[in-house]
């Protein structure tokens, strides 16, 4: 008994030394990298780029095919790279027409269907300006061309329905910055109709409902109409999935600048970073040889990738950079390096909150495999996957088969019922959930296993009630995970998965009373504590 008390004590001091070491060694490093190296935490904070791939698909019959759209330009606020073209039998080449770039792909005699995919990055920036109140209108606009004052076809400057709200809208004073906030909140309370072609500024006045393109050239057609410049921009608002709607904003010409407003989508003298800009000018975006049946659509995927500024660093702090030279792209480094951080929340959900899960790593990894469905989506599939599979299960029971004659059967039902979910949800057009099937198949069959076992040990209640709390501890895995500003904190110091592992043992050496255990007793731990009260 002497032995076993000198020994619990040492244990302890052991205990807490080596967790003094780990959080030391962290906390130097870290402070290392921020003073002694003159650490620049801003090139921590990860660059968003956009995965754009254009699909176009025709279906042809032998006869001349020829497609054309525009591709965006590099300019101050996007940058546009790792530029890629699949286009099979047409032959593609790219011209500058009033500016704008266009792609354009032909064949003479090609038959089936034919897809054409042009593939690229962009790296777009938010952009707002500070229009000078002491402007006036009346002064007379340099540097543009004189096509953003005349009017159009479809920008009707000058006729009177429009000239009258125009003059109706300038401020007493006469100021720029007024006229345009008028403009702007006319434009703007104009009803939404997704109107399909062509909608002209007066059409859209008339009307009192317009779509994008149309609010834009009635905006334009009444900046035009008191002597201010404007002009179409025709482009995509950035976002992840799969889309065929583009987007038109309009810019005005002053002090020096185009300046950019979106009635639409309420940005005044400003627009997003998810902005991407094709072609400025009242144009068509696509145009193709009649009689083809023609479709397109941007697939779209936001991601995060190392500044410029951290890969250009030839120092320890390019972390990032180092493993981008070794071809580990920066989303798998994310996963891999929040996974302890993950493990660290099942830690704590069954060593102090006291909720019983399918293991440590297992809500974790399937916490991870979520990130591709969405979560919602991941644990719906999942859940329908593992009754699915503990139907089959009792089933099997009833032929006595050998434990890995059964197992065998089981993984073959989990990949068959992936399979069959995100057909299922494919055709419902339930995009997210048909990636069901990205989920690891050995992460399915195992958690299937376990959930069996558990049956077959405790009963299907006690099953299920376990694989309820192992959903919860994977809900709070996925949060952590999909944290930005933890993958930052991560990526930027490395050094503090040594924190994470002080944090581990300290929590391995957890002698208090559990969440739940103290709900469960609270009622006997408050008449004990009445009891000994004076």
């Amino acid at each position: 008994m002497m032995e076993h008390t000198r020994r619990a004590p040492n244990l302890g001091r052991r205990v807490a030394v080596v967790i003094g070491v780990l959080l030391l060694l962290s906390g130097v490093t870290a402070f290392l990298r921020l003073r002694a190296l003159d650490y620049d935490v801003t090139f921590m904070t990860p660059a968003t780029v956009f995965d754009v791939d254009l699909i176009q698909t025709v279906d042809t019959n032998g006869d001349e095919v020829s497609l054309k759209t525009f591709l965006p330009s590099p300019e101050s606020r996007q940058r546009i790279f790792d530029e890629r073209n699949q286009s099979g039998d047409l032959q593609f080449t790219s011209s500058l027409d009033d500016g704008n770039r266009v792609g354009i792909w032909r064949a003479a005699d090609v038959r089936g269907k034919q897809v054409v995919t042009w593939s690229f990055r962009a790296a777009t920036s938010a952009v707002r300006y500070e229009i000078d109140p002491a402007i006036k209108l009346g002064a007379v606009a340099s540097g543009v061309d004189r096509e953003t004052l005349e009017p159009t076809k479809a920008i009707q400057s000058t006729a009177p329905e429009v000239t009258a709200l125009a003059a109706s809208l300038v401020p007493p004073d006469r100021s720029v910055l007024g006229f345009l906030r008028a403009t702007f909140d006319r434009v703007q309370s104009l009803g939404f109709k997704p109107f399909k072609g062509t909608t002209d500024a007066l059409t859209a006045l008339r009307l009192g409902e317009a779509s994008c393109n149309g609010r834009g050239r009635l905006m334009a057609a009444l900046a035009r109409s008191v002597g201010l410049p404007a002009r179409l921009v025709g482009g995509l608002v950035l976002e992840n999935g799969s889309k065929r709607t583009s987007h038109q904003w309009v810019e005005v010409w002053l002090g020096g600048h185009w300046v950019p407003f979106d009635p639409t989508n309420h940005h005044f003298a400003e627009i997003p970073y998810n902005y991407l800009a094709l072609y400025r000018g009242d144009h068509v975006l696509f145009k193709h040889t009649s009689d083809l049946d023609f479709r397109y659509s941007y697939v779209i995927k936001r991601s995060f990738v190392p500044r410029q500024e951290l890969e250009q660093k030839k120092q320890v702090l390019g972390f990032w950079a180092v493993f981008a030279q070794l071809g580990i792209p920066l989303d798998l480094l994310k996963v891999i390096i929040m996974i302890p951080l993950g493990s660290l929340v099942v830690v704590i959900f069954r060593n102090v909150i006291g909720l019983r899960t399918f293991g440590v790593f297992l809500p974790v990894l399937i916490a991870v495999a979520a990130r591709a469905t969405g979560y919602w989506w991941g644990i719906l599939g999942f859940s329908a996957m593992i009754l699915f599979t503990s139907l089959v299960r009792r089933l099997l029971e009833k032929l006595e088969l050998l434990h890995t004659a059964q197992l065998a059967v089981l993984l073959t039902t989990v990949i068959g019922s992936m399979l069959l979910l995100a057909l299922g949800a494919e055709r419902l057009g339930l995009t997210d959930l048909a990636k069901v099937t990205l989920f690891p198949v050995a992460i399915m069959a195992l958690t299937s296993e376990r959930f069996a076992v558990v049956e077959d040990e405790e009963g299907r209640r006690a099953a299920w009630m376990t694989l309820f709390r192992s959903l919860v501890a994977v809900g709070f895995c996925y949060l952590t995970i999909s944290s930005l500003s933890l993958q930052i904190l991560m990526l930027g110091f490395p050094e503090l998965l040594l924190a994470v592992i002080a944090a581990d043992i300290w929590l391995g050496r957890w002698i208090g009373m559990r969440a739940t255990e103290w709900l469960r007793f609270k009622g006997l731990l408050r008449e004990r504590s009445g009891q000994v009260a004076p």
